[in-house]
């Protein structure tokens, strides 16, 4: 996977956990990342799980895959703003633990070619990045 671009709207438990596992497993991929807080972005490029913090948009118009991490609302909010960007063969999928409301903003935009709901069966007691681990979703179910 030399070349991989993913991108990722939200860096918090899950969002951080599959970041890292990422930059383990495929060292050479790239990394764009939003979050809602600046100390989350610097801490994720201090610490080397993602290689640049980007507004959601144009910038995530090389990216293979884009992780929605964020909560369902902003997933949803930032949608619109991918939609222009997203390459022909690049899937996009989101954590959220629900899936009526995202999956209709999706096919009302007409991303039904991109999209796959997804939800990783993983978590913890603690939440952010700071908590993320590499091997968080390690053996775990990502329905």
């Amino acid at each position: 996977m030399t070349g991989l671009t993913a991108g990722f709207v939200g860096l918090g438990l899950i969002g951080g956990s599959i970041a890292r596992a990422l930059k383990y497993y495929y060292p050479d991929c790239r990394i764009l990342a939003n979050a809602r807080s600046r100390d989350t972005l610097d801490y994720a490029l201090q610490e080397g799980i993602i290689d640049e913090a980007c507004p959601v948009g144009e910038a995530f118009q090389d990216c293979d895959y884009i992780f929605l991490c964020a909560p369902v609302e902003t997933n949803i909010s930032c949608l619109p703003l991918l939609k222009p960007w997203l390459k022909e063969d690049c899937i996009l999928t989101d954590v959220g633990s629900t899936k009526t409301d995202i999956h209709k903003a999706a096919e009302k935009l007409g991303l039904g070619a991109w999209f796959i709901g997804g939800h990783p069966m993983a978590g913890s007691e603690k939440s952010g990045i700071r908590s993320s681990k590499r091997i968080l979703l390690e053996n775990a179910y990502y329905i």
